[in-house]
């Protein structure tokens, strides 16, 4: 009788310790990238979220539970590199963002070239109109309605061009490092 040969996995694969480690690289690159490439690139001194970008994507095709793993700890990340904002609010946003895009997924068409595109663009939207909100409720300095609605359809705007180029490379590594694929046997 031939004796088949199984291989047990890695015990860091096991844990799911490559994927991990992949969605916080990408979370890391993603603020390096907006805090120093993307904060010169400016419209009317607004930089592109493009930490939002990756974490509405990842959470788009990973579904709720990442979505909300990713967007507390890539909003604490961004709570912590800024100087003057109260912690834990981007943190807070992004979490619900990553929760809504993730449960969104199973209402979307499955192929939809475009639905990832609306998905940041609301996205976007609602975590800039939540972070002024929540700003105001804080006790912090309320700038205008006018001025705010400006910010959050120029994030919008540049969130949906940088779409198109970041989720297809964040999916690629999303299913390059998923746990079906880490999981051979």
């Amino acid at each position: 009788m031939d004796a088949v040969k199984t291989r047990r996995p890695n015990i860091l694969a096991e844990l799911g310790f490559t994927h991990g480690f992949s969605i916080a690289v990408i979370l890391v690159i993603a603020l390096a990238l907006q805090s120093t490439l993307l904060a010169r690139v400016t419209i009317l001194g607004v930089i592109p979220q493009i930490l939002l970008v990756v974490i509405v994507s990842l959470a788009y095709l990973r579904g709720e539970r990442i979505g909300i793993v990713c967007g507390f700890f890539g909003g604490l990340m961004q709570d912590l590199l800024l100087t003057d904002s109260i912690v834990g609010l981007y943190a807070m946003v992004y979490l619900l963002i990553g929760f809504a895009a993730g449960s969104f997924r199973k209402y979307a068409p499955a192929e939809s070239v475009w639905m990832p595109v609306f998905v940041v663009a609301a996205a976007s939207a609602v975590a800039e109109i939540s972070y002024a909100t929540l700003n105001i409720i804080m006790g912090q300095r309320w700038v205008s309605l006018i001025f705010t609605l400006k910010v959050a359809s120029l994030v919008v705007l540049y969130n949906t061009l940088l779409t198109p180029f970041v989720f297809p490379l964040v999916r690629r590594i999303a299913d390059r490092f998923s746990p079906e694929k880490v999981h051979r046997w």
